[in-house]
């Protein structure tokens, strides 16, 4: 259990970081992003998220098993994408949009290629058997 905990707990953390954001008044969360596009906002925060979903799901997983692990984090991801944006629809000031979901899943997606790409570097390859 407290295994579990270990590798999941980010991931929890960071949905509760995310419904706590869904939260706020849409004014203030424009403050919040320093003019930064919406689509961007949305990738950059489920770019973190799919991180946390692929570290957790790595350590379920076997190695030999890469893609089942990179399928569950896409869909885990792409489910709380959907529930984020169906809970902020109840939000008063908020919107909802199929774009925010796109770009949700493009930065789980995003996390894992960049997942990819670093663990194809020797030196974190290494250190990677050895822990």
């Amino acid at each position: 259990m407290l295994y579990r905990l270990k590798y999941f707990g980010p991931a929890v953390l960071y949905v509760a970081l995310i419904l706590f954001l869904s939260s706020l008044n849409q004014r203030v969360v424009a403050e919040l992003s320093w003019g930064v596009q919406d689509f961007i906002l949305h990738g950059l925060e489920y770019h973190f998220y799919g991180v946390t979903l692929i570290w957790a799901f790595l350590r379920e997983k076997p190695m030999t098993e890469l893609k089942v692990s990179y399928r569950l984090a896409v869909s885990v991801g792409a489910l709380t994408a959907v529930a984020d944006e169906f809970y902020q629809s109840f939000i008063p000031s908020r919107c909802s949009t199929i774009e925010d979901v796109v770009a949700d899943i493009f930065g789980v997606i995003l996390a894992l290629i960049t997942f990819s790409l670093i663990m194809k570097i020797s030196v974190l390859e290494r250190f990677r058997q050895n822990a």
